[in-house]
């Protein structure tokens, strides 16, 4: 069996191999060939811990994930996870793989492909509101697939912030960064706006004029009781799409406004079938995409690394 740290997972696979393995993922989660169990909950006070497994016909993948928001005050990150992958043919494992990394990116190769579907290919400016363990990563996936010139980031903590300018300059040092004072801002600003945090309320103001015309990728709010997005944000939507289906009864910006009337079920699509053409995008420019996560994008993300990592066994 195989010990896959950080390194190696950062080191297995090209931007482009994630980000198609990840379309695979939506593509594949539309069929019947994956089961995929609800995933389970154990909540502790604040705490969450999270059991994700996934089945094909040829890997069997868990992630153990634990989320603890008190981490921050511990100087921890607020995620851990380990992913454990088995052969479903024989049951025999496989690899442990660092479930941290290996979340972090396949998370922002999701969000890429929301990116490539949902925008115009000459965007190039971006905010991030959230700039944490995932910040980095959806930025640089985000440039991978957009000529990304600009870069407007806020976080509540200005260490964060700092942190993330610093790392990104160092990865992506011809693009510009700017800190805002406040998410408003970074809305004004940007054409795509990524939003990465823990928050229990909407990031945002109830001004209308802050969303019109732009993309927002949502990758928080993975509890029912959590939400990222305003009442008003969703008046301004009219199609909104998710990594898949899932989320309808995961995410408090599916949940809410379903329950709210404020959107209507029949406009909520997974990706997959706008990426398969089943569905055309409207003639609406301000566009939604809501990933909540899946087993299935651990799977197929264990699968890359795995096989990255046995060179030349599975050519």
């Amino acid at each position: 069996m195989r010990i896959i740290d950080r390194l190696a997972v950062e080191n297995a696979a090209s931007l482009s191999e994630w980000t198609e393995a990840m379309e695979q993922a939506i593509l594949k989660s539309l069929s019947e060939d994956v089961m995929v169990p609800q995933r389970s909950h154990l909540d502790k006070g604040d705490d969450t811990f999270l059991i994700m497994p996934c089945i094909d016909d040829r890997y069997w993948s868990t992630k153990l994930v634990s989320f603890c928001p008190g981490n921050r005050e511990k100087d921890l990150p607020s995620i851990f996870g380990t992913v454990v992958l088995n052969s479903s043919v024989t049951g025999e494992p496989l690899a442990i793989i660092d479930g941290t990394t290996l979340t972090t990116y396949r998370t922002a190769a999701v969000s890429a492909l929301g990116i490539k579907y949902l925008t115009d290919e000459n965007i190039h400016s971006l905010g991030i509101i959230g700039t944490g363990i995932q910040g980095i990563r959806q930025a640089v996936f985000a440039c991978s697939v957009r000529p990304i010139k600009k870069i407007h980031i806020y976080d509540m903590s200005v260490t964060a912030m700092s942190g993330f300018e610093n790392e990104l300059k160092q990865l992506l040092p011809d693009i510009g960064i700017r800190k805002m004072n406040n998410p408003a801002g970074v809305c004004v600003e940007s054409s795509v706006i990524i939003t990465a945090t823990n928050s229990k309320y909407p990031v945002f103001p109830e001004n209308p004029d802050l969303f019109l015309n732009k993309t927002f990728i949502g990758i928080g709010s993975y509890k029912p009781e959590y939400r990222e997005y305003p009442d008003t944000f969703f008046r301004c939507t009219g199609q909104i799409f998710t990594d898949t289906l899932q989320g309808l009864s995961e995410s408090g910006d599916l949940i809410y406004p379903l329950q709210m009337n404020l959107i209507k079920r029949e406009k909520i699509y997974s990706l997959g079938s706008l990426i398969k053409k089943d569905i055309s995008l409207s003639g609406d420019k301000t566009r939604f995409f809501k990933t909540v996560g899946s087993a299935i994008f651990d799977l197929y993300a264990a699968r890359l690394v795995y096989e990255k990592s046995i060179p030349g066994s599975f050519e």
